[in-house]
């Protein structure tokens, strides 16, 4: 299950609660007891790694990586 960040409208409290991916965030109360929460959205985390990637891909050849090139 998801793990899902919320805001309190009432008292101000963020916390975190664990829902179904059918589950209704409608039933989640926050800690003091209040019904009027709202979930906070953000960006996922997403991490790059491994080879195939824009700078493993598109370096022009025979350039190592930190190279400096001088004109």
């Amino acid at each position: 299950m998801p793990l899902y960040d919320f805001t309190c409208a009432q008292c101000g409290a963020r916390f975190e609660k664990r829902l179904p991916f059918s589950g209704n965030s409608d039933d989640v109360i926050c800690p003091q007891g209040h019904r009027a929460v709202r979930r906070i959205y953000a960006p996922p985390q997403v991490v790059f790694k491994g080879n195939g990637w824009y700078s493993t891909d598109h370096r022009k050849p025979g350039s190592s990586p930190g190279a400096e090139t001088r004109e």
